[in-house]
């Protein structure tokens, strides 16, 4: 008799034991087959890059923040922008980017170069460091890339252009490479950007750089954080290119609709 109630707990333990194995397996090839997601957000201590990272925080969506100074971001923006997930580096370094991307599932690239020409110009951060974040991506499988570029960039007679001797030529060329990488992507062109809370006015999207009525129109940061991050999901934004700027006469809300009815880029 105690044999058999030793033969019966021995049994049990390894039925248990058994079972346990077959959930932490389920387990693993569940977390296999949905990938958490993480959010790169290139660019994020500047002035756009700080409203797509609040409102992330503020969903509870996971994200990493690249900035070229954690401390001159938090200098620079307050103390409540201490916990956000910042990782340092400079998108002009290959390796380095390729290095810190590694886990992410999508890319929201808001940089911009801060001088007109030179290493911190147009060539090396709107186009070098695009191609350098767009290769990463690839290298880290990441599932869709929005990219941030401007109103005007396929018109050398913009007056941006023509002011800076065709310094949107760099943001155009990143673009193109990221049309061209195999990537699911999304590009965004904004009007004129402000400091205006979101929802003040709606939005007007627009589609093949028309950007003469656009011209004098501007653009909430806030609002324009709002439409990369949907940008992410949205079926409608797939491997399409658009301008956008806020509009009195609009709903708040009917941008959504707007971006399901955009068309795809063209090869």
């Amino acid at each position: 008799m105690q044999k058999s109630l030793s033969f019966l707990g021995v049994s049990l333990l390894l039925a248990c034991l058994a079972a346990a194995g077959c959930a932490s397996q389920a387990e693993r090839e569940d977390s296999q087959a949905q990938p958490r997601e993480l959010i790169f957000v290139a660019g994020a201590s500047g002035r756009v890059g700080r409203y797509v990272i609040r409102r992330l925080k503020d969903e509870g969506r996971p994200f990493r923040s690249l900035t070229t100074s954690k401390a001159s971001a938090i200098e620079r923006w307050g103390d409540s922008y201490r916990k956000m997930n910042w990782v340092e580096g400079d998108v002009r370094d290959a390796a380095r980017t390729q290095k810190i991307m590694a886990g992410a599932t999508t890319v929201i690239c808001v940089i911009g170069a801060r001088e007109t020409s030179g290493p911190n110009g147009p060539e090396f951060v709107d186009y070098g460091g695009v191609v350098n974040l767009v290769e990463a991506a690839k290298a880290a499988q990441v599932e869709h890339f929005v990219l941030l570029t401007a109103i005007g960039v396929t018109d050398p007679g913009h007056p941006f252009n023509k002011a800076t001797r065709g310094a949107l030529q760099w943001r155009y060329k990143g673009e193109e490479h990221l049309r061209n990488s195999g990537l699911n992507y999304t590009i965004v062109r904004p009007a004129g950007l402000v400091n205006r809370p979101a929802g003040e006015q709606g939005l007007i999207i627009d589609q093949g750089d028309n950007w003469q009525p656009l011209l004098r129109s501007t653009l909430s940061r806030e609002d324009l954080a709002l439409v990369l991050i949907e940008s992410l999901a949205n079926a409608g934004a797939r491997n399409a290119t658009f301008e956008i700027a806020n509009d009195p006469t609009r709903g708040p809300g009917d941008w959504r609709l707007l971006l399901d009815g955009l068309e795809p880029d063209q090869p």
